[in-house]
């Protein structure tokens, strides 16, 4: 069962996990992003704040 990112991190491989939600509100051009009327800018922000997120290992 995929995990619910609106309440879960995101498992990647082998117990490392990314938290989506945090990883969103923690990069504010991201948080931003997601206010505005522009598809391309979210997109761009909220892959770059993946991109420059740190996994977790637990």
């Amino acid at each position: 069962m995929p995990a619910n990112l609106a309440t879960d991190a995101y498992p990647l491989a082998k117990g490392w996990s990314l938290d989506l939600v945090v990883t969103i509100r923690t990069h504010a051009h991201a948080a931003d992003a997601l206010t505005t009327d522009t598809p391309a800018w979210t997109r761009t922000m909220v892959r770059t704040a993946i991109l420059l997120a740190h996994p977790v290992n637990g």
